[in-house]
């Protein structure tokens, strides 16, 4: 994953990561939680890892889970 997303935004989404390699999903408020970031930040982490392909987003923006 690192190799596909430069430094800086790996170290955004590090943590979000590292939750679902161990749990395969994470849905929003996980992700708010695990991270102390708001739920627009959340939503652009979400997108950025979609924009590499590495996870898939399922549902709509308030039921949204997330997986490998």
């Amino acid at each position: 994953m690192s190799g596909v997303l430069a430094k800086k935004g790996y170290n955004k989404v590090s943590t979000i990561v590292s939750f679902m390699e161990e749990h395969g999903e994470i849905t929003p408020k996980e992700t708010e939680t695990i991270t102390g970031k708001s739920a627009a930040t959340v939503r652009r982490y979400f997108k950025m890892l979609a924009d590499t392909r590495y996870i898939v987003a399922e549902g709509n923006t308030n039921n949204i889970i997330v997986s490998l």
